[in-house]
């Protein structure tokens, strides 16, 4: 049985500061390392085989501390990048306006950017390699908040704009979805942002 660990960059100065963040940036503060820390500690009592992660190096250094701790290769992709948003990145959330952006919730881009169609499409290319490659591996994902929400949310089929708005993916919280022929979907979240181990008590179980 294939099983994903999903968990997200530990937080950055431009989490906090509300900062529109591109595929570069690694500002990780004092509270984004010891998130990775604590999520080291969580990841111990599970086997895992590989590590797949976005080659952002917020994300980067948050994956090769657990290959470090666990003595397992990464293999980063540009797949699991977050959802770019072209000529507003360094820009604070206050600044911009969503809906001065041509098309639907869906469809809108930043100029040079991507939307949220195209970021589904990213995460569906990754998880049909996953599911394709690998069947009895335990494998942990590192990327980003708005990448995961999209690819999660598109799993349990729920549309683009109730993936961002209703599910919430904490830094370095984990999400395990275990992928087989005895589910009748094909997979089951067995937890989603589990985040006790990090000192929030803000995780959803799912039995």
């Amino acid at each position: 049985m294939l099983k994903l660990l999903f968990t997200r960059h530990g937080q950055t100065i431009r989490n906090v500061d509300n900062i529109i963040q591109g595929n570069d940036h690694c500002d990780l503060n004092e509270k984004g390392l010891e998130q990775i820390k604590k999520l080291v500690q969580r990841l111990k009592k599970e086997n895992l085989n590989i590590i797949f992660s976005s080659d952002s190096p917020r994300c980067k250094v948050t994956a090769e501390e657990v290959s470090k701790d666990k003595n397992i290769p990464i293999e980063y992709s540009v797949l699991l990048r977050e959802k770019d948003n072209g000529e507003w990145v360094g820009k604070n959330h206050k600044e911009v306006n969503w809906d001065e952006l041509e098309g639907d919730f869906e469809t809108r881009k930043v100029p040079n950017g991507e939307n949220l169609v195209e970021v589904r499409e990213r995460g569906r290319k990754f998880i049909d390699y996953l599911t394709e490659k690998y069947k009895d591996k335990t494998i942990l994902v590192v990327s980003h908040g708005a990448f995961l929400k999209v690819l999660i949310g598109d799993l349990i089929n729920t549309s683009l704009k109730d993936s961002i708005h209703k599910l919430f993916i904490d830094h370095c919280s984990l999400t395990l979805i275990e992928f087989g022929e005895k589910y009748p979907e094909g997979f089951q979240i067995k937890f989603l942002n589990e985040t006790e181990f990090l000192g929030d008590s803000r995780n959803w179980i799912i039995q």
